[in-house]
């Protein structure tokens, strides 16, 4: 057996900054990755089809060829190459347009090693229940040759084996068992389990539009965690992890089963309540504001003060027309509660 087979996988990681490519290569060497590195843009699609990664982790703003340009020629050659992009927390939009150009994911500046981490091991295990499916295509194909003569899409030719091959219920329950995983890897937060951002927002545009077809009501909260850098900074972002994903389970035992809880990035989250005004919505912001504060006091034994202030944009609205609108004012009403003091709730106009 090769080195390479007894590796996690191998990693391109590209980065003009030395220091942050060093301790990026230790971290990950550490895991037991294999590493390939690069300083600039050039470098690493020179050296991609030479190290064939598993992953490519690439910061986005580099000199010379961008980070986004990386993404684009390697998204070009092999599209289902898994590529985690770096950026600046001040630049996380940035980050967010990357995914929306074909990014598996990102991670921002300060990153967490253990985030880092978990969303390479996360990217890497999705790009080989990839490759598995496909393996388990070819064992198809090889003892099904009269059906794959009539059967030219995967969907199709998944049905006539059901229905006609009863020797191959094995393999199609691994297949079926692999799509799953890789549905469910794709919408939710590594770290909280939450739904991430970019299912979040085709959730929202659903709700918005199925309320505005029948007339119905909707209310959105976008919820920030008060002072959360000075909790990492003061007690390490292990502890910060841990505040994270508390707030986060208190979201979803607080929240109805129609509704949606999410990480909108960083310390933010947001819920999706659907049939619920704002009047509604400000009770349930009312008690979740209540219940951060009196229920997580105790992280790894260690007391910590923990507050949230949340902003609330609810349906019908007059100034309220399409969904950026509706995210716009629960965004304002979360900025007028953290410039008045935070831990509070507010209800946007």
């Amino acid at each position: 057996m090769s080195d390479r087979d007894n590796s996690m996988g191998k990693v391109l990681v590209v980065d003009n900054d030395p220091k942050t490519l060093k301790v990026l290569e230790m971290r990950l060497e550490n895991e037991g990755y294999e590493i390939a590195s690069a300083v600039d843009g050039k470098q690493a699609l020179e050296l991609f089809d030479k190290a064939e990664p598993d992953l490519v982790l690439v910061d986005v703003n580099m000199p010379g060829v961008s980070g986004l340009e990386v993404l684009a020629e390697i998204k070009e050659k092999i599209p289902e190459m898994p590529v985690v992009v770096m950026t600046a927390f001040s630049s996380e939009e940035v980050a967010v347009d990357a995914v929306k150009k074909g990014a598996n994911d990102y991670v921002t500046k300060p990153f967490n090693s253990k985030e880092i981490c978990q969303v390479v091991r996360e990217n890497i295990e999705r790009s080989r229940m990839l490759k598995n499916r496909g393996q388990l295509i070819e064992k198809l194909k090889a003892s099904s040759n009269d059906l794959i003569n009539k059967v030219k899409e995967l969907e199709v030719y998944n049905q006539e084996l059901i229905k006609s091959m009863n020797a191959k219920q094995d393999i199609l329950g691994d297949l079926e068992t692999t799509n799953r995983k890789l549905q469910e890897l794709s919408i939710r937060d590594g770290l909280t389990n939450l739904y991430n951002h970019a299912y979040f927002q085709e959730r929202l545009s659903e709700e918005f539009n199925r309320c505005q077809r029948y007339k119905g009501t909707l209310s959105f909260i976008m919820i920030d965690i008060d002072n959360f850098k000075q909790i990492n900074d003061n007690f390490g972002h292990q502890i910060g992890d841990e505040v994270l994903v508390k707030v986060s389970n208190l979201l979803m035992e607080s929240i109805r089963g129609i509704d949606i809880a999410a990480r909108y990035g960083g310390e933010e989250f947001v819920l999706i309540l659907p049939q619920i005004d704002a009047e509604g919505a400000r009770q349930l912001a009312e008690r979740l504001r209540q219940g951060v504060e009196t229920s997580i006091r105790n992280v790894s034994n260690r007391t910590i003060k923990i507050t949230i202030s949340q902003g609330i944009a609810a349906i019908p609205n007059p100034r309220i027309k399409t969904k950026k609108d509706l995210i716009r004012v629960a965004d304002g009403a979360l900025y007028e509660v953290k410039r008045n003091g935070k831990n509070g709730v507010l209800v946007g106009e």
